[in-house]
């Protein structure tokens, strides 16, 4: 049986309001993001490569409720009716040819299940999207994934160890040690279930066996207390990992915050960011697997990915959990829409540099 599927850019999902009256900084995104395939016919890689992971067969698995695999192309359409900022188009002109050559669509990968469960199928997708990852990353572009359940935390991860093992291999002199992998996940949950299977709830778990202890370096932002078992929060302290609660996140200054944040990225090299969108409010975020009752701020989220983009360090970013099924006038997918485009802002202005 075919578990994984690769489907294009699909630009019919790249639409958004005309401006023929107005100047040539009356720009959306619709208007310059470029497909993947078009670009590599003409032997160029965008700066950003944004691919979908259309998979909730680890969301199944991990007893929730499915419908993130639904997320990937609902995102891309928000974010394609949002105007580029001035900032951009300050760094990088208007010139519409000039400016595709900065995000592209590459597509998604769909894990094919029938909303059954399936031994193989969760774990044939990983390994498609990590290996396309890898070679974004080889191409010097930031691979942003828009999942989709939680599950493409490994995928993601996995894709940048590979990348980073074969830029150790090939250098001359031969290095042994990989740059330090540090992993922020802005989640209401640790993601360290012991299981028989992958699932969602098994990614940084995962992780851990795959470089080992010693080499896991992992913070949880937004972790709570009424999420989590006794048995995960052992887990994360045997693994030293680091945690910022759901109550630090709407109680501690942000100078605060900024310090935690601070002492771990300095001692790293390399950052994979994830949002899995459940650690917001639910009252912010509602269409998600497990809604959160208290979570935190899209300010928050916001002024954190704002500090960890000015490290320069930031190499793979994804999105998770969003499900368009208990959505509402696509208030959650908005948010994760705005979310997208000042992650794509930052690394454009502050990644590369313009």
């Amino acid at each position: 049986m075919q578990y994984t599927k690769i489907t294009p850019h699909n630009p019919t999902l790249w639409t958004a309001r005309q401006e023929p009256f107005e100047s040539a900084r009356a720009c959306y995104w619709q208007e310059i993001v470029s497909s993947g395939e078009a670009l590599a016919n003409q032997n160029l890689s965008a700066k950003i490569a944004l691919l979908g992971f259309c998979c909730d067969q680890g969301v199944l698995r991990n007893q929730g409720r499915i419908g993130a695999k639904h997320a990937p192309d609902k995102i891309k359409s928000a974010f394609a009716k949002l105007p580029v900022p001035s900032a951009v188009l300050d760094a990088f002109g208007d010139n519409r040819q000039a400016l595709s050559k900065l995000v592209a669509d590459m597509g998604n990968v769909h894990c094919v299940d029938n909303d059954e469960m399936l031994a193989n199928a969760l774990e044939n997708t990983q390994t498609v999207f990590a290996q396309k990852i890898k070679n974004y990353l080889n191409n010097n572009s930031l691979p942003i994934g828009l999942g989709g359940g939680h599950e493409i935390a490994y995928a993601s991860f996995l894709g940048l160890y590979q990348h980073l093992q074969d830029k150790a291999s090939q250098a001359p002199s031969k290095q042994t040690h990989l740059p330090k992998i540090g992993i922020i996940n802005f989640d209401a949950h640790l993601d360290l279930r012991q299981n028989d299977v992958a699932s969602s709830g098994t990614p940084f778990r995962q992780i851990s066996e795959l470089v080992g202890a010693e080499h896991f370096h992992y913070l949880c932002v937004g972790v709570s207390r009424f999420s989590n078992a006794a048995a995960l929060f052992d887990r994360a302290a045997s693994l030293n990992v680091s945690m910022i609660s759901d109550d630090d996140c709407n109680r501690l200054a942000f100078d605060e915050i900024a310090k935690r944040l601070h002492t771990f990225c300095d001692a790293l090299d390399v950052l994979y960011i994830t949002l899995d969108m459940d650690g917001f409010s639910s009252s912010l975020v509602p269409a998600v697997s497990a809604p959160a009752a208290k979570g935190f701020s899209l300010d928050f989220a916001e002024q954190c990915l704002d500090l960890l983009f000015a490290t320069g360090k930031v190499k793979v970013v994804d999105f998770a959990e969003i499900n368009p099924k208990y959505d509402t006038d696509d208030k959650s997918v908005k948010v994760a829409a705005r979310l997208l485009a000042g992650v794509i802002e930052r690394h454009l202005l502050h990644g590369f540099g313009a």
